[in-house]
């Protein structure tokens, strides 16, 4: 066999027979192992005897003298795979749920079908490399263990297999040490640590107006103001639905519309839920609200509004503590504001840097336009903020989902959050609310304005109200509605018995 078909048909076995008959036979080998463990030997009969079939190949076939004309075909595969990977990994960070043109390099992969749609399918795509470098690596073995055995395994200038051995290892550990780091900046489920009561559908059945047992306050004096139609449309952040769906729950009287598509009586409708501030403020735009409880909104939320000819005013109607969070083993009760600037831009990275014990500082942070992470924003004002740490999950066809990660309360974590939210919405256990230049987010400091961080709430309109929609927004300002508020667990503008 001369030269030219060597490489060629070899070439085309490892680089695409090969790879398709692996995964031909594992399709039944997945079967097998899903019957039963029990039949896990039977799994690798077909690759035992896909192995003896290139181990006759390299005993009986016509073979080239030359180490790289007779291995290259072998090799070339292995050094293809790891430079593809690393560079699509290089692109795209690992991250292949992002919208990136590396994650079309994945269809070199495409003769390993098998590999590749559980890899897909699981998110696990280090399978892909890590699986298809060692099927190669069998297949080489296999055909050398050959030429061993007919006697031909000595080539001439056997002395290039060290060069190319070396450039497989230095490429191999290139992506070992890339994995490594890409694995270590991404936080996955722990089963250690107790769930997260962060279930959306319980958030809202517990909040929902109009249902009985539900968490909502009622108001210990009932409103003198009623609405039975023309019901204000309401949303708001996570954190406000507790105001303003008890204020909609005792204010806004049946009148026995009810939606033919959605099942929903009208008042019901009235209510949103979008949880998120950039949601709410998207509502509001969009007309799906008149009225809704946020934060002030980020520079980003202005300037779209901006672009819709639209300004929107605020309102306050409650004060609330932006808090930082540790877990209540952390020896550190209290920060200064340049600690917690140094610590979110990286300048401090060990507890024992702000008087705590040794242990590197995990910073959490919030996703980007949220209303914490605008508070947190301009808390830093001109200081960068370091990059945030991200969560890292397997969600079945989705691939990774990764993103900005929700704190968790771990021995050295640190996060931010506001009061209400983080100590009765979402509750964790074990955790402290630190002091900030020795001051405490004490419902009293919030008052009186002596804890640093303390932020208005306000209700946020983008046009002109309806009649109802004004009687309502007066409402929150009165005596009663701050009362209410008051009742909720918040810090009204007025004061209170709270």
């Amino acid at each position: 066999m001369n030269l030219k078909k060597y490489w060629t048909l070899t070439s085309l076995m490892t680089f695409i027979f090969l790879p398709i008959l692996l995964s031909v036979c594992l399709l039944p080998s997945i079967a097998i192992i899903a019957i039963s463990l029990w039949l896990l030997p039977l799994a690798a009969i077909p690759l035992l005897a896909f192995s003896y079939i290139v181990y006759l190949l390299g005993k009986t076939t016509a073979l080239p003298d030359t180490f790289l004309s007779r291995y290259g075909p072998f090799i070339a595969p292995i050094l293809f795979t790891l430079a593809v990977w690393l560079l699509m990994t290089f692109v795209n960070g690992g991250d292949f749920s992002k919208d990136s043109y590396a994650n079309y390099g994945l269809i070199v992969f495409l003769p390993f079908f098998t590999l590749l749609f559980s890899a897909v399918f699981s998110g696990a795509y280090w399978l892909l490399p890590v699986s298809s470098i060692a099927a190669y690596l069998l297949f080489t073995a296999c055909f050398a263990v050959g030429t061993w055995k007919g006697k031909r395994f000595a080539t001439l200038e056997s002395k290039k297999a060290l060069p190319v051995l070396a450039l497989i290892l230095v490429l191999a550990s290139v992506a070992t040490v890339q994995g490594y780091v890409q694995y270590h900046s991404v936080l996955r489920p722990d089963s250690k640590l107790p769930e997260l009561p962060s279930d959306s559908n319980a958030l809202r059945w517990n909040y929902a107006p109009f249902k009985e047992g539900t968490k909502l306050v009622s108001p210990q004096t009932p409103p003198s103001l009623q609405i039975d139609q023309g019901y204000p449309k309401l949303d708001g952040a996570v954190a406000l639905i507790p105001i303003y769906a008890a204020a909609a729950n005792t204010i806004y009287l049946e009148s026995g519309e009810q939606d033919n598509k959605s099942g929903k009586s009208a008042r019901e409708k009235a209510v949103g839920f979008s949880e998120t501030t950039p949601a709410a403020y998207r509502a509001l735009l969009g007309r799906q609200a008149d009225i809704i409880f946020v934060g002030a909104p980020s520079e980003e939320q202005v300037k779209e509004a901006a672009e819709r000819d639209i300004t929107y005013t605020l309102t306050p109607i409650a004060r609330e503590a932006f808090v930082f969070l540790v877990n209540e083993q952390n020896p550190v009760t209290n920060l200064s504001v340049e600690q917690i600037r140094g610590i979110y831009s990286g300048k401090i990275n060990n507890w024992r840097e702000v008087g705590g014990v040794r242990g590197k500082i995990l910073a959490f942070q919030r996703n980007e336009g949220s209303g914490s992470q605008t508070a947190m924003l301009r808390i830093m004002g001109e200081t960068p903020m370091r990059k945030p740490l991200e969560a890292e999950y397997h969600s079945g066809m989705g691939g990774l989902i990764r993103g900005v990660a929700d704190y968790r309360n771990m021995d050295h974590a640190i996060g931010y959050s506001f009061r209400y939210y983080a100590t009765v919405m979402h509750s964790i256990p074990g955790l402290r609310l630190l002091s900030i230049g020795g001051i405490a987010p004490t419902v009293e400091n919030i008052r009186n304005g002596t804890y640093p961080f303390t932020d208005d709430i306000y209700m946020v309109t983008a046009r002109p109200l309806s009649e109802n929609a004004r009687k309502l927004h007066d409402w929150f300002l009165s005596d009663e509605g701050q009362q209410l508020i008051e009742e909720v667990g918040y810090v009204s503008l007025r004061g209170g018995t709270h």
